[in-house]
């Protein structure tokens, strides 16, 4: 089976940095941010978009002080 990926990462023009963009809707995620930020915003929104169990800001995801 082939997954539809509908955001991309673009150069921007003239400067350092990447646009996130939803292919669709052209919906801009991220204006300018590194290359290694974009992926992880990437992986964010397919997430939400496709895991169902998916919780952002879990609790269980935090790592716990140790006592």
């Amino acid at each position: 089976m082939l997954l539809y990926m509908p955001y991309k990462s673009r150069k921007v023009r003239g400067k350092d940095c990447y646009r996130v963009i939803n292919k669709q809707t052209r919906k801009v995620f991220a204006k300018c941010t590194t290359l290694q930020n974009s992926k992880k915003q990437m992986r964010l929104l397919r997430a939400i978009r496709y895991n169902k169990k998916f919780i952002p800001n879990s609790k269980t995801r935090k790592s716990q002080p140790k006592s």
